[in-house]
């Protein structure tokens, strides 16, 4: 699987605006058959090395920290991510510490199995220069805002400088929104950062973004689109059945 030098993912969004197929028979259509498992798992193998090419070639972070929650589609997710972001940086990984030092740590994930994990989380993640938020998979969406609700918490206690990255659900559901309405904290938080980002598709032209996004007044809009690419045909003839 071939990428140009941006590398992007994808949106719910446009999913949703693709047109339904016509038919030129009165008879109904087939339904496409729905992803095994394993499938789920091939989309996020190739999610997760978009998603990773994007955090080290666009936001150019050399240290990465993962915020999951505990299903196995996002984990998968987290791991295609990490091998991802492992490889673009395995130069940086082979720098040797001082003696008696221990060597700097550029990757830590954290699994949440409850949303008030987000108060660790945040304490293992927060020295990383980017954070990426991938909340979704089978883990329903009232538990998911709520991990990502409490992490925006932790995050703007310390306010966190470093680059923030959404995860399809957590950018199409708008979820920092949500959060940013309910919480005048994280509003004031959000409205003055200006490197959150969210990955993003067309479906129909085969194209995908990454959108640099900002939240002034609550409001999740899209600040500019920093890059677009072509995406590989396996992976939208799989995310169209999803």
């Amino acid at each position: 699987m071939h990428f140009p030098r941006t590398i992007i993912n994808l949106t719910v969004a446009a999913l949703l605006a693709m047109p339904m197929l016509s038919h030129a028979t009165s008879a109904t259509p087939e339904a496409p058959a729905p992803l095994t498992l394993g499938e789920q798992f091939i989309v996020r193998a190739y999610a997760g090395q978009m998603e990773g090419n994007a955090l080290s070639k666009v936001i150019k972070a050399k240290s990465l920290g993962i915020a999951v929650n505990d299903s196995t589609i996002c984990v998968s997710l987290a791991g295609s991510l990490a091998g991802a972001f492992i490889a673009n940086n395995k130069d940086a990984g082979l720098a040797k510490a001082k003696a008696g030092e221990q060597p700097a740590r550029r990757l830590d994930i954290v699994a949440y199995s409850k949303s008030d994990d987000a108060t660790s989380a945040v304490a293992s993640l927060k020295d990383k220069e980017a954070i990426a938020l991938l909340f979704g998979g089978q883990v329903s969406d009232a538990d998911n805002y709520a991990s990502v609700h409490n992490t925006l918490i932790e995050l703007a206690k310390i306010d966190y400088q470093g680059a923030l990255f959404l995860h399809l659900p957590v950018v199409a559901k708008k979820w920092l929104e949500k959060a940013a309405s309910e919480d005048d904290t994280v509003a004031a938080y959000l409205d003055r950062k200006n490197n959150v980002y969210g990955l993003m598709v067309n479906l129909e032209k085969g194209k995908g973004l990454i959108n640099q996004l900002s939240f002034k007044g609550a409001k999740q809009n899209v600040a500019k689109t920093a890059f677009q690419a072509d995406l590989n045909d396996n992976f939208v003839s799989l995310f169209k059945r999803r």
